[in-house]
């Protein structure tokens, strides 16, 4: 792009505070001849509006300069020292890998998104065992890289995890090898077209053949069809599918079977399975959700998992020692989807800091450069505390993983004490986690004002893809029902005078009944936010039960009872969430202060906003139970505020430390470099309407128009 001499000069005499735009901000008029004149006429215009200008570059430069610490140091302590540097590398194989480009994937349609995204599959497995990447996690960060979610993604978040939780060795032995070495390809068939998160009421059945020691796998009415599976309608060859198990006309419940979807040879559906594709969908526009319907199917014994249950060849049930104990499955997804908030919210704010400090809207004095969006108060209390709830997730997220993994060993040993305390937090958190995060990421597309609404900016297909997760894997309201259920349990437990452990102890306790908080700065002491939380949990559990008990008293059903207060429940398990993820972000500190002392000094700004700014969102509640005065809710409000004001100077340093590529951002505006304009223009010259001058179907629509009301006039 060609920058005149009249514009140069208009270059040199911008004042030394406002950094010098690049030449490539410079417009150039293209196809048309421009006299001498007319660019000297203009010259004086240009050099007015260019002495406004400042390189967005140059600002988000000055923001780290300026910033108070490392964003490495911080990244070290989140993710482990050398953490970034391996993941780095892992993230340019995929860059780096003409197959794995993304540039163009928001201009492609659904049917090209999805054969794009199969191709990207088969190479990921290719890239995963070509160089030698057998740790889980780090393929797990791979995919996660890729930023889209891909047909073969239930062949690794659930078909082979259900057939490592729920297999029998020998089942384990027959089917693993082939899955992880991709000779097949499975997805998890449960979700049906009239059932969801009531998995007994499904109607798919399995029914057991004596005399041939197979099972007939059947779709006895419309509403049995498997509707939703990822990857079912066009890639997988196999699937887990979820039928209820029937012996002599006895119902066992929902059991999982592995079964053969297509043919190995033509991967055409084999006899008695009709499978297809949904249709549109809000998101997911590159996987094949799919439909799957069975006409008298015959199966192997050996095709119901059997680490937990066993059908003998005569038919004998055997059920497992503890009921539950096939939950493993269940709760691992949850704990992956609470530690997957995380990427989500931290790519969200990523972008939405690195643009609102670029971006510049209103200047304060005439002829001086506009503000940045932001040191916009308004934004900062929209933006910070979604910043500083992703790294709340971080913290919460290895808190289930640890849980998790705690369980799966003590599991190996028959011990499944712990199982109780696992499901509810994994139930509640669960729907908390994804809310947060859905929100957030629409807050931060706001943030970004009407660039925000561009697909270039990463935000909406981050929204769609995202938004599911409050359905899938349990609805959150019955998620929060289940943790509801555990803490009335639990609750009874107290009553009862036994003593309570873990993150439900404060039911156990005599809790002070008014904040002692005497002045603002009594508010950043974390025993008294901790204890403001306990407070509130514990109130509104008491609230349920006690709603709860008086409905029963009236001669409602347990069932009845429990719908007439389901938003107490609700209530009461989202203020146990939020407990418990304030005490992980806590907990997180704590070690920090041992182990990296600066990191948690960066740390507890982020931990105050986190728990005041959840506190300030609902004061009703603290105020109802008594717990703060106005006085109180007052203070609250200004340490807030204050809050957003400290930590203005490094929130580009806050979200650097997510250590986020310009690869998985896939964003114009979260770019590192800061150059969203270019980045915007120029991309946005890739759309298939820009491909030529005239569109396709003027000739036949508005030029036939135009020129018949020319003829009349």
């Amino acid at each position: 792009m060609s920058v005149t001499s009249a514009e140069t000069t208009a270059l040199t005499a911008l004042p030394h505070s406002v950094p010098v735009p690049p030449s490539q901000y410079l417009s150039s008029s293209t196809g048309s001849t421009v006299d001498n004149r007319t660019r000297q006429l203009q010259a004086i215009s240009s050099d007015y509006i260019l002495r406004q200008c400042v390189d967005p570059c140059a600002d988000l430069a000055r923001e780290r300069r300026l910033s108070s610490f490392s964003p490495s140091r911080l990244s070290d302590f989140l993710f482990g020292k050398g953490t970034l540097e391996r993941e780095r590398e892992l993230t340019a194989l995929l860059a780096n890998d003409p197959v794995c480009n993304k540039k163009d994937r928001y201009f492609l349609s659904k049917k090209e998104r999805y054969l794009r995204n199969l191709k990207i599959s088969v190479r990921l497995a290719e890239l995963v065992v070509g160089n030698g990447v057998m740790d889980q996690d780090e393929r797990r960060f791979m995919y996660t890289q890729l930023g889209d979610p891909l047909p073969t993604d239930l062949h690794f978040a659930m078909f082979i995890p259900t057939i490592k939780g729920q297999g029998s060795q020998e089942q384990q032995d027959k089917w693993l090898p082939l899955a992880m070495t991709f000779q097949i390809w499975g997805t998890y068939a449960q979700t049906e077209l009239g059932h969801g998160t009531y998995i007994r009421g499904l109607e798919t059945t399995a029914t057991y053949d004596k005399e041939t020691q197979e099972f007939v796998i059947h779709t006895p009415t419309l509403t049995a069809t498997k509707w939703w599976p990822g990857g079912l309608a066009k890639t997988s060859t196999h699937a887990v599918v979820m039928a209820r198990l029937m012996i002599d006309g006895k119902d066992f419940g929902p059991h999982a079977f592995v079964i053969q979807l297509r043919s190995m040879t033509d991967h055409t559906p084999l006899p008695g399975i009709k499978v297809g594709d949904i249709g549109p969908k809000f998101g997911f526009m590159g996987i094949d959700n799919g439909f799957l319907s069975f006409n008298y199917v015959r199966v192997p014994r050996d095709a119901l998992l059997m680490k937990y249950v066993t059908v003998t060849p005569e038919g004998e049930y055997r059920k497992p020692e503890v009921a539950k104990a096939s939950y493993g499955t269940m709760i691992y997804v949850r704990s992956i989807i609470v530690k997957g908030a995380f990427s989500n919210l931290a790519k969200a704010t990523t972008i939405a800091v690195r643009y609102a400090a670029v971006r510049r809207q209103t200047a304060t004095h005439p002829g001086k450069p506009e503000t940045q969006v932001l040191d916009y108060q308004n934004l900062q209390y929209t933006l910070f505390p979604l910043v500083a709830s992703a790294y709340a997730l971080h913290f919460t997220g290895n808190y289930m993983m640890d849980m998790y993994n705690a369980y799966m060993e003590a599991a190996d040993e028959a011990d499944y004490s712990a199982l109780p305390v696992l499901h509810g937090t994994s139930a509640g958190l669960k729907a908390l986690c994804t809310w947060m995060t859905a929100e957030g990421i629409e807050l931060c597309r706001q943030c970004c004002g009407g660039h925000g609404y561009s697909h270039l900016s990463g935000l909406p297909d981050l929204y769609q893809n995202y938004v599911g997760a409050i359905t899938y894997e349990g609805e959150n309201n019955v998620m929060c029902l289940q943790t509801a259920r555990f803490l009335l349990k639990s609750l009874k437990t107290a009553e009862a005078g036994k003593s309570l452990s873990g993150q439900v102890s404060y039911l156990s306790k005599m809790l002070k009944s008014r904040c002692e908080a005497r002045a603002d700065e009594d508010f950043m002491r974390p025993e008294l936010q901790l204890l403001a939380l306990e407070h509130r949990a514990k109130h509104l559990v008491l609230v349920a039960d006690s709603a709860l008990k008086t409905l029963l008293r009236e001669g409602l059903s347990e069932a009845e009872a429990r719908n007439r207060c389901a938003v107490d429940l609700i209530r009461a398990s989202k203020a146990h969430c939020y407990y418990v993820m304030a005490f992980c972000f806590r907990s997180a500190i704590d070690k920090a202060k041992s182990t990296a002392p600066m990191v948690a000094d960066f740390l507890e700004r982020m931990c105050h906003l986190f728990i005041l700014h959840t506190i300030e969102k609902d004061l009703g509640d603290f105020l109802e139970n008594g717990h703060f005065s106005a006085a109180h809710a007052q203070m609250v409000r200004r340490v807030v505020r204050q809050l957003c004001t400290m930590i203005r100077p490094d929130a580009v340093a806050y979200v650097d430390a997510f250590g986020m590529s310009d690869y998985f951002l896939n964003s114009a505006l979260g770019r590192y470099d800061g150059d969203v304009y270019c980045a915007l223009y120029e991309w946005a010259q890739h759309a298939r309407l820009n491909k030529s001058e005239v569109s396709e179907g003027y000739a036949e629509t508005m030029r036939q128009f135009t020129h018949k009301e020319q003829a009349r006039l």
